[in-house]
């Protein structure tokens, strides 16, 4: 199967945390009436991506990296109250007993059937053009959860079915539990539905579904239904292999670990749910209809045809003197209508701000993404080691931009020159980089008239650090009087630092800026990884940028 490159993710407990390298925690969770042992109760610090499950006998072990002394180990069941023990008061030596108290839990009671109703899906329901992978970032000794926001509207629904469409098949099964999530402040917040919904399957290729119709389950509103994959057998685990999708302007989520933080992918689940609900019910608006491109702009640099999207600003076809700043971003196919959707809801919440014309820079389709936008994005050519089929062109892809698609757009639409934002994450990022180092030693050009540059998680250590060595290499001999004006938004997450062995970024964050009017800004996401700086990072450089407040 064809794999996708963009998104390829305690020693002795109450001694001084700072004579070990890490603490080992050990304990079984039960019940505190009952005293019988509770599974997969999820064990960890909350919202740092450092935890654990519990086996089926309640058994867990967690190992603490050292500099979370003041930190509180919290201990989730569905049905459960929460139990949270501050660190420093884990009890040395032995396996830690866990007792947790059971919620009293009131149901409501399911009428949708006392009326006439009809069974609808609601949810990622069409495949299409989809991409395919196999997600790595599954956790053999942790759970691994993704979720799907889903919109049922003002009218409740009886949930009958949870459903995820599986790429491949496995010989064996694996075991799932099902959660449903109130939605707040763009993430998955409280958990809506108290119980326990643990399922076991068989890996079959197609649709995965599970049947809830006997849980009386009745929801309306926006709601995050998720599925958190339970680690079983960890000798042999395999990831399970699922489809996404690009586009569209539904929200997925997903988290690493037990009571880990939530991280926001730049692709969407196929996930969806069934229920029953009142046939005089709206009939929810479809959110997996991705932009379709606005036109094909065939490059005779690259000889490669790209899918062109493109936004225009709120009341631009009414006011027809105005001119608005150009945002360029890269592997549109993936980021376009997420940015589409941040800079309406900028423009909402700053009513007075200035909104860009948004041009997303595409492929034809994601396989075809696959190949050629290492290719595009990257300079010099990958050495041997690294396997891409194809790299290095980014200069003749800084051509097709600056000499083809720039005059397209200029003549047919009113931009304002000497203002402009680039925008790229992960190859895309190192484009950005590339496009920025140029700017410091060349003539003028379309390109160069940019003023705002934002790499997302840029993958620096392409050809072992280049793009940082020549960075670095033009800031210094750049002439202090030379006002260019610009500046560079960069971002990293927590966790892929923390794998960073080279210190590319700190390299880059302490570089010199002798040019007049540069600025390198930087930021770190906190317990986020590779997958999830792009959306962040995006809509954060739209409030950095002063034209867009």
């Amino acid at each position: 199967m064809k794999r996708i490159s963009l998104f390829c993710l305690l020693l002795a407990v109450g001694f001084p945390f700072g004579l070990w390298s890490q603490v080992r925690f050990t304990g079984r969770v039960i019940d505190s009436q009952h005293k019988k042992p509770l599974a997969y109760v999820n064990v960890g610090i909350r919202d740092k991506n450092i935890g654990t499950l519990a086996d089926q006998t309640g058994v867990f072990l967690l190992l603490i990296p050292p500099g979370h002394e003041a930190d509180t180990l919290s201990f989730s069941l569905v049905g459960y109250k929460n139990s949270n023990i501050p660190i420093k008061n884990l009890e040395s030596g032995g396996q830690q007993i866990i007792a947790l108290e059971k919620k009293s839990i009131e149901l409501d009671e399911v009428e949708v059937a006392a009326r006439q109703s009809e069974e609808r899906r609601f949810g990622i329901k069409r495949r299409g053009l989809l991409m395919h992978f196999a997600d790595g970032m599954f956790n053999k000794d942790d759970s691994f959860e993704i979720g799907q926001l889903i919109k049922l509207g003002a009218h409740p629904v009886k949930i009958n079915t949870v459903n995820l469409y599986l790429l491949e098949s496995r010989p064996d099964s694996a075991i799932f539990r099902i959660n449903f999530y109130g939605y707040r402040d763009g993430k998955p917040a409280e958990r809506i539905v108290e119980k326990s919904i643990v399922q076991r399957k068989a890996i079959k290729k197609g649709w995965l579904s599970f049947d809830l119709s006997k849980e009386h389950i009745q929801l309306s509103g926006d709601v995050v239904v998720t599925l958190e994959f339970l680690p079983d057998q960890p000798a042999k685990f395999q990831p399970i292999s699922y489809e996404v999708k690009l586009g569209g302007s539904s929200k997925s989520f997903y988290r690493r670990s037990s009571l880990g933080s939530w991280s926001t992918p730049p692709h969407h689940y196929c996930l969806n749910l069934s229920g029953v609900i009142d046939r005089a019910a709206p009939v929810q608006a479809e959110e997996d209809v991705a932009s379709e491109p606005t036109f094909i702009l065939p490059s005779a640099v690259t000889n490669t045809a790209y899918s062109i999207f493109l936004h225009l600003p709120e009341g631009y076809t009414r006011d027809t003197s105005s001119r608005y700043p150009l945002l360029l971003l890269l592997d549109g196919n993936a980021y376009f209508d997420a940015m589409k959707e941040a800079v309406i809801k900028r423009k909402n919440k700053v009513p007075n701000s200035i909104q860009p014309i948004l041009v997303g820079i595409g492929y034809e389709n994601a396989y075809v993404m696959d190949s050629l936008r290492v290719r595009d994005y990257t300079f010099p050519n990958a050495l041997p080691a690294d396997s891409f089929a194809t790299s290095g062109g980014a200069a003749r892809f800084y051509r097709f931009i600056n000499d083809e698609l720039l005059p397209h757009i200029d003549s047919g639409y009113r931009t304002q020159r000497n203002a402009g934002t680039i925008m790229g994450h992960s190859f895309g990022g190192y484009f950005v980089l590339y496009a920025f180092a140029r700017q410091l030693e060349e003539e003028a050009d379309r390109l160069s008239e940019l003023t705002n540059y934002v790499a997302a998680s840029p993958s620096i250590s392409y050809r072992d650090g280049y793009i940082v060595r020549q960075l670095r290499q033009q800031m210094e001999k750049t002439p202090p009087k030379k006002k260019l004006y610009k500046k560079l938004y960069l971002t990293m997450g927590e966790e892929e630092l923390a794998d960073d062995t080279t210190g590319l970024f700190n390299q880059l964050k302490v570089m010199p800026t002798k040019g007049g009017g540069m600025e390198i800004k930087t930021k770190e996401y906190k317990h986020t990884d590779h997958m999830g700086t792009a959306i962040p990072s995006f809509e954060d450089a739209l409030k950095e940028d002063h034209r867009f407040r």
